[in-house]
């Protein structure tokens, strides 16, 4: 494992490195520990030079397939030894990665302009770019091995790294471009902030750009990058046995995640973490002391960061005074590389204390976004602050800067909200239900309430199928970006400047604390059923035939498991509540699954009146 700092900075500019690519770090940490694990999954194990020379052979084929800088490749492959494989491959070539999740409906990924697909056979549903793809699981022997590979173009440190694709405003995903350059300052200033990582648990999907800050602060300082094995991410069971088995010391992940992980562990299950990093949704007050009391030796990080930053842009790390009385986690300050500004609307910096929007300028910028020259100079525009010809990013942000120099968040300026970690821009949503043929109008609100953000749609057109419609979206949407409840209006509320009433529709959305007496919860499991989810969502009521997961019981479903499974005296799996996320449903399985489920229910209600 590589320790200390592996470049000189000033002013956050690395020097040591200013003219190599990202690869060239792995390199470094190849030939100082060749032998030691690199990547750790549930099926395979590889050492550095293992990975390397894997690496190289796979590198050697694609350019032989004319992929050089400025090429994209798609990596359409699930967490594995492989896909790590591939995307080193990839830069070795001199080309660009481009994540392409596999859980992501095919119409969203096909319109990504790759040169070249790397998938397997068994992935039955593939975009259909018209590139060729490179089937990893019979077109080509990931065994081989090659010592060397020199390429014929190598890439140059403006060249780019990555296209990450995120959910655009218009209606399309827009590439987020990013070079070597920018990766090797993002990555470098996380050594300046960071311990080596011995053991990293990989938790966030590819398509989210967390995972470059774990794949390459990892492997660029002699780590063992560990892989859940795919779909396990948020089964916290298999967290807790994959940190306590594979001996880690590292996890970066949702802060919702991380607070669900310390309530449900013990804590000598996840005595081997030394640090965690929580990022891609607001941080709760309370978790720096929780954190503190159950594993004291925890080093907590809160980061920020769009993926125009190229991942991060500041950081927090939680103090070792008491942390008890916090009432808000600061995103921190400005990392190495990255310089921030906190604007009014007219672009003049504003005082300490005041509220404005978040820019972020240095040489962590991304290139811009691929092939979207308009959005381009848009979003980045000329940096007074920087030198001749220097950039920033408006990242729509509301954040205001503490007399300490820390920076608080505040919220969104526009419309973007998060879910799941994920960026999310109802624009996207509502293009997406236009396409529909039966839909005339559609637009969708996030409303302000308990537990995760909540995506309720709204459209008009006299022939539209509700159920037909959530199909349609889920053919062309990730999961996470179709609306938890879709409803029919006669026409959208206007503004009187005529446009869409966004207030107005939001004070339409049903509340998980109201509902109609015909949907209240029937007999006394729906009843206990009920009461459980009241209880951990904070609510009265919740409503019998509403998704809950989808009203803020996304990330509770491992509590609700817990509670029925105390409650009935059997085990409640957790695929239970995923498969029947209403009140209804989950108390039909309950009483088909568990003997006396009802005679249960009657005595729990009897004790707790």
């Amino acid at each position: 494992m590589l320790t200390g700092a592996m470049v000189d900075v000033q002013e956050g500019r690395p020097l040591r490195y200013a003219n190599q690519c990202i690869h060239d770090l792995v390199s470094s940490a190849v030939q100082h520990e060749p032998h030691a694990p690199a990547v750790v999954s549930p099926t395979a194990t590889l050492t550095y030079a293992e990975l390397d020379q894997r690496a190289n052979a796979l590198a050697d084929e694609l350019q032989k397939r004319d992929i050089g800088p400025e090429t994209l490749v798609g990596v359409h492959l699930p967490k594995s030894p492989e896909m790590v494989i591939s995307i080193l491959a990839i830069l070795k070539a001199g080309g660009t990665y481009v994540p392409l999740d596999p859980a992501s409906p095919v119409d969203r990924l096909s319109g990504v302009p790759v040169r070249l697909i790397l998938s397997r056979r068994a992935l039955a549903h593939r975009p259909t770019t018209g590139a060729p793809v490179l089937f990893l699981d019979e077109g080509w022997d990931l065994t081989t091995s090659q010592p060397e590979f020199i390429p014929a173009q190598p890439a140059h440190p403006d060249n780019l790294a990555y296209v990450i694709y995120t959910s655009g405003s218009t209606g399309r995903p827009k590439g987020v471009a990013v070079t070597h350059r920018s990766l090797v300052g993002s990555t470098l200033a996380r050594h300046d902030w960071y311990l080596p990582p011995r053991a990293f648990l990989l938790l966030s999907a590819m398509a989210f750009d967390s995972a470059v800050a774990g794949i390459f602060g990892t492997l660029t300082r002699g780590g063992a990058l560990h892989l859940p094995a795919p779909g396990t991410e948020s089964d916290l069971d298999t967290v807790g046995q994959l940190i306590e088995r594979g001996d880690i010391d590292t996890v970066l992940t949702l802060p919702s995640l991380y607070e669900l992980l310390l309530e449900t562990a013990e804590p000598s299950g996840l005595a081997s973490l030394r640090t965690v990093t929580v990022a891609g949704e607001r941080c709760p007050p309370g978790l720096p002391a929780k954190s503190r009391a159950r594993l004291p030796a925890v080093d907590l990080l809160n980061e920020y960061g769009p993926t125009e930053g190229t991942v991060w842009s500041t950081v927090w790390r939680a103090p070792e005074e008491d942390l008890a009385d916090l009432d808000t986690v600061p995103i921190g300050r400005s990392v190495g590389g990255i310089r921030v500004t906190v604007l009014d609307p007219a672009g003049a910096p504003v005082p300490d204390g005041v509220p404005g929007e978040l820019c972020i300028g240095g040489t962590g910028l991304a290139r811009g976004y691929y092939e979207r020259p308009d959005l381009t100079a848009a979003a980045f525009e000329p940096d007074p602050a920087g030198p001749a010809g220097a950039r920033r990013y408006r990242t729509g942000d509301q954040v205001r800067r503490r007399a300490d120099g820390e920076l608080e968040f505040l919220g969104r300026i526009d419309r973007q909200v998060k879910v799941h970690g994920y960026r999310v821009e109802p624009d996207e949503i509502e293009n997406a239900m236009q396409r529909h043929p039966d839909v005339r109008q559609a637009s969708v609100v996030a409303p302000a309430g308990t537990g995760d953000t909540t995506l309720v749609a709204f459209v008009t057109g006299p022939s539209v199928d509700l159920a037909g419609l959530r199909t349609f979206l889920g053919e062309v949407l990730p999961t996470y970006m179709v609306p938890s409840e879709i409803r029919r209006l006669d026409r959208l509320p206007l503004t009187p400047n005529g446009k869409v009433d966004l207030r107005a529709l939001e004070a339409l959305v049903p509340s998980p604390t109201e509902f109609p007496g015909d949907d209240a919860p029937r007999g006394a499991v729906e009843e206990t059923v009920a009461a459980i989810w009241c209880e951990i969502l904070g609510v009265p009521h919740v409503r019998r035939s509403l998704s809950f997961l989808d009203i803020g019981g996304s990330l509770a479903v491992v509590r609700v498991a817990l509670r029925l499974t105390q409650v009935f005296g059997a085990q409640v799996p957790l695929l239970w509540v995923y498969e029947a996320p209403t009140v209804g449903e989950l108390a039909e399985w309950l009483e088909i699954n568990i003997a006396d489920a009802a005679t249960t229910a009657e005595a729990h209600h009897r004790e707790v009146d």
